[in-house]
């Protein structure tokens, strides 16, 4: 009789049990087999029976939460098809033959290529000081008074670290809490790049803003970034990272990234100038751009003052 083998759904690594005897016995009580410690399995709730013909009998031995196939309700099966999907409780388990395929290794993230990157601390470490550098430059560029020491510090403190240290603990959680293992070194590299990337982008978006003499392009950018980009972000982590399945990766990530867009795209200056005339935002670059070829040609002090005497009261220049 080939023996078989039960797969038991845990969160990180699986369970798996041999299956190489007549009859294997699973439940909470100390003499099975298989000792599954859930609380919603009964002492003794399943029975396997393998038969010389390569055939299985499965055998519920419950009435408090019986043994579900296949959302079934099971009282005995007796078949070979394989694989089988079993509830035993709210355990989750499968049947499957020796031979059954496995899915192909996945790399380690920080062995060779890019994923090197991922791999290092010094890596986190640069990452976190060019991040460090970048919230300073932000508070130079947009300082109007003297730049004091203090107020870097407390901006840099507020805006960078802060940021950064709050996606790590959130994320570190919920990556402790899905695959039951910490992955802090790579975390952190990619909260930096993202929060690099969002810098760059921010940039280039705003020139796009002052070169078309439009809102437009840092509108699309806030709706591309929150509604595409962060949810893709979080998506390839939990992918190539964490190595979870790709549909339940972007479920995760949609889930994950919106209690973050939904405060942002309300409070967004740039979505509140598409739904109302008023905004809190200037509009200089309606009107004041070096590359706006929709403006006319300038004209002299001297020209505007003789047009502006040949007008009649009331009447404006073009």
């Amino acid at each position: 009789m080939e023996a078989l083998i039960l797969e038991i759904n845990t969160r990180g690594l699986h369970r798996y049990h041999c299956i190489d005897q007549e009859i294997t016995t699973l439940g909470r009580a100390l003499d099975n087999d298989i000792i599954l410690s859930d609380p919603t399995v009964a002492p003794h709730h399943l029975k396997i029976i393998r038969y010389g013909d390569s055939s299985y009998e499965l055998v519920n031995l419950t009435d408090v939460n019986p043994v579900r196939i296949e959302n079934q309700q099971l009282d005995t099966l007796v078949g070979e098809n394989l694989p089988v999907n079993l509830e035993i409780g709210r355990v989750r388990a499968q049947l499957l033959r020796r031979d059954h395929d496995v899915p192909a290794t996945r790399p380690l993230a920080g062995h060779g290529g890019i994923s090197l990157l991922f791999g290092h601390n010094y890596w986190a470490v640069l990452l976190v000081l060019v991040c460090l550098c970048i919230g300073g430059l932000e508070f130079f560029f947009n300082a109007y008074n003297s730049v004091k020491w203090s107020n870097l510090f407390k901006f840099v403190l507020r805006e960078t670290i802060l940021t950064i240290g709050f996606f790590v603990l959130a994320l570190a959680v919920l990556e402790r809490l899905l695959v039951n293992r910490w992955e802090i070194r790579q975390l952190v590299t990619s909260i930096c790049l993202v929060y690099l990337l969002y810098y760059v982008t921010t940039l280039f978006s705003k020139e796009l803003s002052y070169l078309f003499s439009a809102n437009w392009p840092a509108t699309l950018f806030h709706l591309a970034w929150y509604l595409v980009l962060l949810p893709a972000a979080i998506a390839l982590y939990l992918i190539h990272i964490s190595h979870l399945k790709r549909g339940r990766s972007i479920l995760l990530a949609i889930l994950i990234a919106s209690p973050i867009v939904v405060p942002s795209l309300l409070q967004s200056s740039e979505l509140r100038s598409l739904l109302d005339d008023f905004t809190s935002s200037a509009k200089y670059q309606n009107n004041l751009s070096a590359w706006n070829w929709h403006l006319k040609d300038t004209v002299t002090v001297e020209a505007f003052i003789k047009q502006a005497g040949e007008l009649e009261p009331g009447e404006f220049a073009d």
